[in-house]
């Protein structure tokens, strides 16, 4: 449902609930009341969006694919904050399946401002994983280092260690190191 269908589907609520209080009914107006905020609510809190952290939690990717795909059109039916996490929860979504297509969706989410500290370093933990298998070990090092700034409460630090191993093992980025296939030329 759109923004502002919720917005418009709450109007008549509210005007009713104005009707039962100057008939004086008290008791339904109030229950109206209650019921009115309920689409506004759901302005500000996507109920996909809700199911599909819940299911996050239970990490069923299935279910959390579900209710992804009934936000069609994200821009119309979120609000911006709402936006990044659409793009994180599709970040987290891919990032088993399609690692550059998680990139995508990463950098969209914090383009868009992710809220919590321990989300943002997810976000930046997944952007170093996509740039080292790119091959580009420098920018995921960056990465890399933004995650462990932003990882305060220290969720992440199995991971970080485990991808800083992975770096190490890999010999990108050292151009130095001479081809031994190509015959020296100078011999």
């Amino acid at each position: 449902m759109k923004k502002n269908t919720k917005l418009i589907l709450s109007i008549p609520i509210f005007l009713l609930f104005i009707f039962l209080f100057i008939k004086k009914n008290y008791l339904f107006g109030s229950i109206i009341f209650l019921i009115g905020l309920i689409p506004i609510f759901f302005i500000f809190r996507n109920e996909f969006l809700l199911l599909a952290f819940f299911k996050i939690r239970k990490k069923d990717m299935k279910g959390l694919k579900k209710y992804l795909s009934y936000i069609s059109n994200p821009e119309l039916q979120l609000t911006k904050n709402q936006l990044s996490y659409f793009y994180f929860l599709n970040g987290i979504l891919y990032s088993e399946e399609n690692i550059f297509q998680s990139e995508n969706y990463m950098k969209k989410a914090l383009a868009h401002g992710l809220k919590f500290k321990q989300n943002i370093a997810i976000a930046k933990l997944n952007l170093a994983i996509a740039s080292l298998s790119r091959g580009d070990k420098k920018k995921a090092e960056i990465f890399l280092l933004e995650a462990k700034k932003t990882d305060i409460i220290g969720l992440l630090h199995d991971q970080i260690q485990i991808i800083k191993i992975q770096m190490k093992k890999m010999n990108i980025g050292n151009r130095n190191k001479q081809n031994p296939y190509i015959r020296n030329k100078f011999l």
